[in-house]
């Protein structure tokens, strides 16, 4: 099964946020939000997101549905912790100069990152299904 077509709406997301990022910096940072914090934040939720999939992939096309389990938990602890290590590491370098709207869109752009994650794994399923 080919699976490399399973990251391209992963990285379509991440151009689009990136782009968009870029194409209006002074437009967003005309609204007191620091756009390098937004894509630096896309860059390392993209990386995140893009080792998720890849555990989500392996595990699931395993035959051992303890692998899936523990590749689904794994996912999930990586994300969890990369996102708090790099929110922790912000916050403390940025000290009182926190751009707390460029850390909601990066909290935005998780949970777009999340759907389509899922959505990939769920055609993953529907696929395995058919064949």
């Amino acid at each position: 099964m080919n699976t490399k077509r399973f990251y391209l709406p992963l990285l379509g997301l991440f151009v689009a946020a990136l782009s968009l990022t870029n194409l209006f910096r002074n437009f967003i940072e005309q609204k007191g939000i620091d756009a390098d914090v937004v894509s630096v934040g896309n860059i390392i939720l993209f990386l995140v997101f893009i080792a998720s999939l890849y555990f989500h992939i392996t595990g699931f096309l395993h035959k051992n549905v303890q692998v899936f389990l523990r590749s689904v938990y794994g996912s999930l602890l990586v994300k969890m912790f990369v996102c708090a290590i790099a929110a922790a590491v912000y916050i403390l370098v940025a000290k009182k100069n926190v751009n707390k709207a460029g850390l909601f869109i990066c909290m935005g752009l998780y949970i777009l990152y999340t759907i389509v994650e899922i959505r990939q794994v769920f055609r993953l399923l529907k696929e395995k299904k058919q064949s």
